[in-house]
């Protein structure tokens, strides 16, 4: 009787995680043409169409482990086991959104990233242009302390550089090697060289959860450096409600304290839009300095500046989010910032089910009744290609995202990594 009961518990708390998180059981990506209907297969079909899909960059993928003696991938305790109830909830949506089970090993994650981007695009469309979609698969340091030290009790997240590296050498028309160095390191500039010999770019901030502070001078030799080996930082801009198990100090996620890098000659694309929260005016006198102003409004305001063309842009992840979708007319509406936008999913986080509601999207005008239903049919096989199609089909009085976004921009190449790496090293 008592494992009766203790099956049923668990089977009934499966149902409850895939309610929250995602319900792709059985909806393998590969069916996703001929499962469809015809009418969702045309607006699948439709947001590609203009697109070519080989040079199509999502800016923003996280990778995810836990196997630390096998992978170097680390998940503070709290999400894996103990009392906290909030902890371990947030875990299981994250797991049931990514399609796979809790003692799964970091490999299955990565094909199940894999089987969501190879069956991307439409296979006409991949032979026309040559190839598809590819992920920048994000690493994760460690939080640190002001005397440069890691502190993995208050980090809710690690994926190291070597991973990261590892993942897009077996799996290089998929990925694309990412780092994330804390500024604070005493080893922070030495590492930095020994990613961009690699071929790497694109180094992954997320202060709010690092304790880090972009404003701080500690950054400067780092800053120096990224200037000087032409690299970039994506760095979380806005609210974090995600990676709290360690530690967030969410005023780190203020846009304004990226200043200190972008003057010192820095490219940085804010994640997010900073399109969550608000944050103290920093650049106002007195009085004024203590009045909160909604993240999106200081990234807009950041972006119109002459100086920091050519230096800052923002990718468009999560912005579908249910606690960020309200800010969409705002970014739709400022096209002058469009032609530095650059796309990117926050995949996992668009796979959980209520973190993306089309209905919402539907009230807030942005899209049609109609296109709601073949978008959610979309999700249920792809949620991938669901945070693509959605933000094509965006719009706020014929304000779009143009195509362009959905490109690799220009001033932002990545994927020339494999001919630039020497090696591992």
């Amino acid at each position: 009787m008592a494992s009766y009961l203790r099956s049923f518990a668990e089977r009934a708390s499966e149902v409850v995680f895939d309610q929250f998180g995602g319900r792709f059981h059985d909806l393998g990506p590969e069916n996703i043409e001929e499962s469809l209907s015809e009418e969702a297969q045309a607006l699948y079909h439709e947001v590609f169409q203009d697109v070519d899909c080989s040079r199509i960059i999502d800016y923003h993928v996280h990778l995810v482990g836990q196997e630390t003696e096998r992978t170097g991938c680390y998940c503070h305790p709290s999400l894996l086991e103990g009392n906290n109830v909030l902890q371990r909830f947030k875990a299981n949506c994250f797991l049931s959104a990514m399609n796979v089970k809790r003692d799964d090993s970091d490999e299955a994650y990565l094909e199940r990233l894999m089987a969501l981007c190879e069956n991307g695009c439409p296979p006409r469309l991949v032979e026309r242009d040559g190839g598809h979609w590819r992920m920048c698969g994000l690493a994760l340091d460690y939080a640190h302390d002001t005397s440069g030290d890691a502190n993995p009790g208050r980090t809710s997240l690690h994926i190291p550089n070597d991973y990261s590296y590892d993942v897009a050498c077996k799996r290089h028309t998929s990925f694309i090697p990412t780092c994330s160095i804390h500024p604070y390191r005493a080893d922070a500039v030495t590492e930095l060289k020994r990613c961009r010999d690699r071929g790497v770019r694109l180094i992954k901030w997320l202060p709010n959860s690092q304790d880090l502070n972009p404003a701080s001078a500690q950054c400067d030799a780092f800053y120096d450096a990224v200037r000087e080996m032409d690299m970039v930082i994506l760095s979380h801009t806005g609210d974090e409600h995600s990676l709290t198990a360690g530690s967030v100090e969410n005023s780190y996620g203020n846009p304004l304290l990226l200043k200190r890098a972008l003057d010192r000659g820095c490219k940085i694309i804010m994640a997010h839009c900073a399109s969550e929260g608000t944050f103290l005016d920093l650049e106002a006198n007195e009085p004024e300095r203590s009045r909160r102003i909604p993240g999106v409004d200081l990234m807009i305001r950041m972006m119109s500046r002459p100086e920091y063309e050519g230096l800052l842009f923002a990718d468009i992840s999560a912005v579908i989010g249910t606690l960020r979708a309200k800010h969409l007319k705002t970014i739709l509406s400022a096209e002058h910032i469009h032609d530095r936008l650059v796309y990117g999913s926050d995949y996992p986080v668009p796979a959980i089910n209520v973190v993306s509601s089309t209905k919402q999207l539907w009230i807030l005008g942005l899209i049609t009744w109609k296109d709601a239903q073949l978008l959610n049919e979309i999700y249920r096989f792809n949620p991938l290609v669901y945070d693509f199609a959605v933000k094509r089909k965006l719009s706020f009085e014929g304000h779009r995202f143009p195509v362009t976004v959905f490109q690799e921009h220009p001033k932002l190449i990545m994927t020339h990594w494999r001919k630039n790496a020497p090696g591992k090293n």
